[in-house]
């Protein structure tokens, strides 16, 4: 494993400190830093309608603001207590939360995150693992709310179907993974066009030491078949290329990306 500098998006929401969680159990397996970014704008009142909200009011939005940024620092730093102190980081940053994360991620191996909070109390300081995933040129590792790092095995489900962003996932597992991880590689379609397919990434995944099988499966319902293969095999990570398609199209009429971190069950490692 070649993890050593875990970004995680921190803002103390329930699906942040899941992600912390996980991005915690991956650094104690090979001794890695963990920095927590909390990224934040003006909030959201202010920005929209500073120029006409009373001088006292925005005051009060202010320390409202900093004081909870106090508390998230310290849950991170409770969060934390137990790893050496010397490999764990905070970082609160000015800006949009999107565009602070992914620069900040450059310098990283991965970005650990989790899905943004629905009726957030402090949504400037959301980011958002779609924007990330697609523009930050990092892998993006995103956990469900409430997940249970106690359930978490060293097993990968790699979502294959030939493509560049898929490719691009099975370079980030080599990268960031054991060689003792098994991979299943699922592929989809005629079961003799399927299996052609994914040879060439089950022969690139042996030859870095990894156990690779295929798993092929003809449907039409992808999003619904990569999210069954993975309770079916019961993985610790399902890892896929995210949004092949345009933003505008995925937003507008969904998309497998979207379908799938909606609903997975387990950590989602996500490659643009």
């Amino acid at each position: 494993m070649t993890i050593k500098n875990i970004l995680v998006s921190f803002n103390g929401g329930a699906p942040a400190k899941s992600a912390l969680e996980m991005a915690i159990k991956l650094a104690a397996r090979s001794d890695a830093h963990i920095t927590g970014v909390l990224a934040h704008g003006l909030p959201n009142m202010l920005y929209a309608y500073g120029g006409h909200i009373p001088q006292a009011a925005m005051d009060q939005l202010e320390d409202a603001d900093k004081q909870h940024r106090e508390e998230v620092r310290k849950d991170f730093a409770a969060m934390t207590a137990a790893l050496p102190s010397a490999r764990v980081h905070f970082l609160d940053v000015y800006g949009e939360a999107n565009e602070r994360l992914m620069e900040i991620a450059l310098g990283y191996d991965m970005v650990v995150m989790g899905p943004p909070e629905k009726n957030s109390n402090f949504p400037h300081m959301e980011a958002h693992a779609d924007v990330v995933a697609r523009n930050s040129g990092k892998p993006v590792l995103v956990v469900p709310k409430g997940y249970d790092t106690a359930q978490f095995n060293n097993t990968v489900l790699l979502a294959w179907d030939g493509k560049r962003a898929a490719s691009r996932a099975m370079a980030d597992v080599v990268k960031l993974l054991e060689t003792s991880t098994k991979i299943t590689v699922l592929s989809l379609g005629e079961t003799e066009a399927a299996t052609k397919r994914a040879q060439p990434a089950i022969d690139h995944l042996k030859r870095h030491g990894f156990e690779a099988e295929i798993i092929s499966k003809k449907t039409r319902k992808i999003a619904k078949t990569i999210l069954a293969t993975a309770s079916e095999t019961n993985v610790g990570i399902l890892a896929m290329g995210a949004y092949e398609h345009a933003k505008l199209a995925e937003d507008l009429f969904g998309g497998v990306t979207n379908t799938v971190l909606k609903k997975a069950k387990v950590p989602v490692l996500l490659s643009h």
